[in-house]
């Protein structure tokens, strides 16, 4: 089993994709039953989030591609460095919204930040990339962050505002292309990751919600995040394009064979 995951990477992100949210499912709808009062929306997203994180680790430490997938540091500071001009985003999104959480809640918010950041970035930039590379690196920055954009989605039936859902549908489509490109710039999910949470972590403390928000926001302030993210993509795509990893060929360990 272990050595047919390895060797069929679209397998792996389906098991993995579909098992974390069975058994997410099942941990919610169990401590639902003891009190029906919970919600993933304001009591248990953090809980989702933990789960699902320590599933992607677990299946990538098993089946032993995390060095490919890029769970390595970069080669030097300066991949780290380079991506400080997109901060400017969770900086923006701290201004308008500012701070709107509980010092008691602050853990559980922090915890599904990381949990988000470490499961979507080793599920989409890690395993799914690994698998979509070899067919080019435009199909690959595109194809897995259409999906990524596409499981935004899914927060609209289980309590987020519509128009936000569509909204987020669109700037994590131009944020995980920008992850993506950071990926392939840096060799590396790290600071990928790192971005991801500080984002998040803004996000939640700011609405104290674990992700799904049922609030309404002003279409103005949705645009000008989305303008944002497609700044983010362009700025990212730039230093792709300028990296050393672009002069040579990028190579994750071929997924034909172990």
């Amino acid at each position: 089993m272990k050595n047919f995951l390895y060797r069929h990477g679209l397998v792996l992100f389906l098991v993995v994709m579909i098992g974390r949210g069975l058994i997410g499912m099942f941990a919610v709808k169990g401590i639902q039953s003891i009190n029906p009062a919970l919600t993933i929306e304001k009591d248990l997203g953090w809980l989702i989030m933990l789960i699902y994180a320590t599933c992607v680790i677990l299946v990538v430490k098993w089946v032993k591609i995390y060095k490919e997938i890029g769970l390595t540091k970069p080669s030097s500071l300066k991949d780290w460095y380079v991506w400080l001009p997109t901060l400017i985003i969770p900086i923006t999104l701290a201004f308008y919204l500012g701070f709107n959480s509980t010092l008691g809640h602050i853990p559980l918010l922090l915890i599904a930040a990381t949990g988000v950041a470490v499961n979507e970035e080793i599920l989409f930039r890690g395993i799914l990339l690994r698998t979509i590379l070899p067919f080019g690196k435009a199909f690959a920055v595109i194809v897995p962050s259409l999906l990524f954009g596409i499981s935004h989605l899914g927060n609209i039936f289980v309590g987020g505002d519509l128009t936000y859902g569509l909204f987020q549908f669109g700037w994590t489509f131009f944020a995980g292309m920008a992850l993506t490109a950071m990926v392939l710039a840096n060799k590396s999910l790290l600071p990928a990751i790192a971005f991801h949470f500080v984002l998040d972590a803004i996000e939640y403390g700011a609405t104290g919600a674990y992700g799904v928000h049922s609030t309404e926001y002003s279409i103005q302030w949705l645009s000008i995040f989305l303008l944002l993210n497609l700044v983010f993509f362009l700025y990212s795509l730039y230093l792709l394009k300028t990296s050393k990893t672009n002069q040579h060929q990028i190579k994750f360990a071929s997924t034909s064979t172990r």
